[in-house]
């Protein structure tokens, strides 16, 4: 994982080698909002509830990579283009318009997060023997999750390309406050799990299903307080943190803040 600068710095060096799918996904990204703007096709609908679904702790019976294909099926693009970080803005975008892509690119950003979190301290707290089906457990959960999956270098490239704000690409000091508000949710997230993975388990199974309790109830938290700071979007306020939230949930706050910031600004 980078630091906040680092993280910055990557961005510049990335963003040529992704310019070409990062302008496909900006096409996909109009595509949804030219959906939400007319009738959107029943099957849409029907994928967008079964993606809406799959976010949360039950698993999707469709499976996330199908309705993502057919979704992008539906709408007429490259399902590629709704595998990244963008693409987890237009499913988003798909289910609730800008503060919907504000909530897809904080829960991917933070799945991502977490995952890696919770990686970090299974393979320096728990006994080897348990770490396989804890890891198996974590790729699950991330699998889930649109964006998720992505690299911090990968999804920040994609939000510097200008995927987000109409292809114009946002003003370095906008990425760079991402980038730090994503390192603070990474250091919170990675204390939090450091004592979640430190426990005393019975099993490898006990482990991993406490693990996979713990994901979601900190997804859960990051959903209600990131979905509160989208909002403002539909309201016409400016988006601010209030903090009160913990470690983890302040440094969430903060980065729905700059993302919403971010993605306000294609209006």
């Amino acid at each position: 994982m980078s630091d906040g600068s680092d993280g910055a710095g990557g961005v510049g060096n990335g963003g040529g080698n992704s310019a070409g799918a990062a302008s496909s996904a900006s096409d996909a990204l109009g595509a949804a909002a030219d959906a939400l703007g007319g009738a959107v096709d029943t099957a849409v609908d029907a994928l967008g509830a079964a993606i809406s679904n799959a976010l949360g702790t039950a698993t999707d019976a469709l499976g996330l990579d199908n309705a993502l294909e057919g979704l992008a099926n539906a709408l007429g693009i490259d399902a590629r283009d709704l595998q990244g970080i963008v693409g987890a803005a237009v499913v988003g975008m798909l289910t609730g318009g800008l503060p919907g892509a504000v909530m897809g690119v904080v829960n991917g950003l933070v799945g991502g997060s977490v995952t890696e979190a919770a990686r970090g301290a299974i393979a320096d707290n728990l006994p080897a023997g348990m770490q396989p089906l804890a890891n198996l457990a974590l790729d699950q959960f991330a699998g889930r999750i649109p964006g998720a999956s992505v690299s911090v270098q990968d999804a920040l490239a994609g939000l510097a390309s200008g995927a987000l704000t109409n292809g114009r690409a946002p003003d370095i000091g906008d990425i760079g406050a991402i980038a730090r508000s994503l390192t603070d949710v990474q250091s919170a997230a990675r204390g939090f799990f450091d004592g979640v993975a430190s426990g005393d388990f019975r099993s490898a199974a006990d482990a991993a299903s406490t693990i996979d309790r713990a994901l979601g109830g900190q997804l859960e938290q990051a959903r209600d307080i990131a979905s509160g700071v989208a909002n403002t979007l539909s309201n016409g306020g400016a988006a601010y943190a209030a903090g009160g939230h913990g470690d983890f949930g302040n440094a969430v706050e903060q980065l729905a803040v700059e993302i919403t910031r971010l993605v306000a600004s294609r209006r």
